[in-house]
């Protein structure tokens, strides 16, 4: 899970200039990551710390690489696969958002996942150092998201290996900076469905929902996201698809794609993005995953 819906700008009304917004969205976002890394690199010490510490617990002395950890990122929605038995997971990136009024740069996008035993895992979501700029305010807000804790549970899959099933239950503690913090303890459930339909393509699904919690609406979440394997470039993949926020105020209806490569000892690198309809709202990200044992 790439983009992070729970830190997403602030909903606009819609303009006529949205599309055109989209079509420049690439360059602006370009520009915006080296504004964005400017002025946040006297605030990024806590999270520099915090990457350094994990550099080392990971080094090759202390740690192996494991080829064959699938990643939950890059994209909104996560996949079924639990990470083996003694497997740690790190997946981590920066994302650029733009929209008429509201520019967003988050560095970080932290994800730890360890396997427990076979078909279960759990999981700490750090996410993100978040600088937010307001184009006609000229007002600026940083700071930490909040973070959550959450495991992963395979309770279904084919003989056959092409259909896979698993719950994943998440809670959120409103631990983040007074800017980006819900102020509440909220609780999650999701359903994570993935099938094969040839060697090359397959689709994977999300439902899941979130109750009302103080001041925050409840809210269901549907992904449908279809995926292709390059034949000639195996460790080339390709995703496009939907993701929905529904809530009984504004619903949020994203487009996303992206391209995932697989280097040596199963290192993942991606570029992802995506565009919301409703507010006119353009993202792109780059990331990194690697599973150690």
């Amino acid at each position: 899970m790439a983009f992070n819906p729970e830190t997403r700008i602030t909903a606009m009304p819609p303009s006529p200039t949205g599309v055109a917004m989209a079509a420049m969205g690439g360059f602006s976002a370009i520009s915006f990551i080296f504004k964005g890394i400017h002025l946040q690199k006297n605030n990024f010490m806590k999270y520099t710390h915090l990457i350094a510490a994990l550099c080392f617990l990971l080094s090759p002395q202390l740690i192996h690489a494991q080829e064959n950890y699938t990643p939950d990122r890059p994209g909104i929605g996560n996949g079924s696969a639990v990470t083996e038995k003694g497997v740690f997971g790190l997946e981590t990136g920066v994302l650029v958002t733009t929209s008429e009024f509201v520019n967003q740069f988050d560095i970080g996008q932290m994800l730890l996942r360890l396997g427990v035993f076979d078909g279960f895992e759990v999981r700490a979501l750090l996410n993100s150092y978040t600088t937010q700029s307001f184009d006609r305010t000229n007002v600026e807000r940083k700071g930490f998201n909040d973070i959550g804790l959450a495991a992963k549970y395979n309770f279904f899959t084919s003989d056959e290996g092409n259909t896979s099933v698993s719950a994943l239950g998440k809670i959120s503690f409103p631990v983040g900076s007074e800017a980006f913090t819900n102020n509440e303890i909220i609780p999650s459930l999701f359903v994570l469905a993935d099938q094969s339909i040839t060697e090359f393509v397959g689709v994977s699904s999300n439902l899941g929902y979130t109750p009302s919690v103080g001041d925050e609406e409840d809210n269901w979440l549907f992904t449908l996201t279809p995926s292709f394997t390059v034949p000639s470039q195996q460790n080339v993949g390709i995703y496009a698809g939907y993701a929905g926020i529904y809530s009984s105020g504004t619903n949020q209806q994203y487009i996303e794609g992206g391209v995932t490569l697989t280097v040596n000892d199963g290192a993942q690198i991606d570029i992802n993005s995506g565009y919301e309809l409703e507010s006119e709202t353009f993202f792109i990200g780059v990331g990194f995953a690697q599973g150690f044992k």
